[in-house]
């Protein structure tokens, strides 16, 4: 009686074996379930492509960034100084002098042309001031472009400064009296941000002086560093 029983066990347990198998080849034939191997293949192989993608993208916009710059500065600050020179060398009069300065510290000098006279009683100053921008012009001597005007004297009383955070100071000072204008570069040109005045006998100061020579003396260039 117990062989019997056993008997009938191992029969349902076989039958139970054959109808899982044959539902598992019943799903696989429907599509339900998919053992191919390629499948993950296919998932590695696009989440690479996406990944090339992504990359791709980065190295582009890198590249125009990086063409942007080289434009601005695809000569050395040597060769923009001897265009300053050249530029120079049309100033021979006596009421003319010049500067360089970096003023917003991009690495491309600035050009002070400072220019000084005399209309009947009125004394007549101006500081024009020149950058080099290949955006500009088709050849080397149009590529010198001004970018705005400083109105009055440079002498003992009005110190022209460079300060460290890209601005020029413009500091008048005499007999107690002093005016400070501050100027800046913005979109290629030079505007005033700042203007005060006040009696005081202790005169502001920026960061560096700028100094100036006559046209015909090419050391503030030649020393520039």
């Amino acid at each position: 009686m117990e062989k019997q029983k056993s008997s009938k066990g191992v029969i349902i347990i076989l039958v139970v074996i054959i109808v899982i198998l044959l539902a598992l080849v019943v799903l696989m034939g429907t599509g339900i379930i998919n053992f191919n191997s390629n499948t993950c293949t296919n998932n590695q192989q696009a989440n690479e492509n996406n990944t090339n993608k992504e990359t791709n993208n980065v190295d582009n916009s890198d590249s125009s960034n990086s063409n942007v710059v080289s434009q601005k500065i695809s000569v050395s600050k040597e060769q923009i100084l001897s265009y300053y020179k050249e530029r120079l060398s049309m100033n021979d009069d006596s009421n003319h002098l010049y500067s360089v300065a970096d003023i917003n510290n991009d690495d491309i000098p600035e050009l002070f042309i400072y220019v000084t006279g005399s209309i009947g009683n009125q004394i007549i100053a101006d500081t024009s001031i020149y950058t080099y921008d290949e955006n500009k012009g088709n050849e080397s001597s149009n590529y010198i472009v001004g970018i705005g005007n400083i109105s009055g004297r440079i002498d003992d009383n009005t110190i022209l400064y460079k300060m460290n955070d890209g601005r020029l100071l413009s500091v008048y000072g005499h007999m107690g009296y002093e005016s400070t204008t501050y100027y800046k570069l913005e979109n290629d040109w030079l505007i005033r941000t700042d203007f005060s005045s006040k009696e005081t006998e202790d005169y502001m100061k920026g960061d560096s002086e700028i100094q100036f020579k006559p046209c015909t003396d090419t050391s503030l260039i030649d020393n520039y560093s």
